[in-house]
């Protein structure tokens, strides 16, 4: 399941970190947030899940069984 996670710090700025998504997915999940909001989130910082796919991270998951 994929789940935004947002942080709100004292200076202003926030983060948002998308769990549970891999690849382009995460970049559409945050635009559909952005959209909502009429404006940009902010930079972007792609994570190790953005370069993977699905089927990577199913392998990765049976493995660890």
């Amino acid at each position: 399941m994929k789940k935004i996670k947002i942080t709100l710090r004292k200076d202003g700025t926030q983060k948002v970190e998308v769990i549970g998504a891999v690849g382009e997915e995460c970049v559409q999940f945050t635009q559909e947030l952005e959209n909502r909001l009429g404006r940009p989130i902010g930079p972007r910082e792609l994570k190790p899940e953005y370069h993977e796919t699905e089927t990577e991270v199913e392998r990765d998951r049976e493995v660890e069984r």
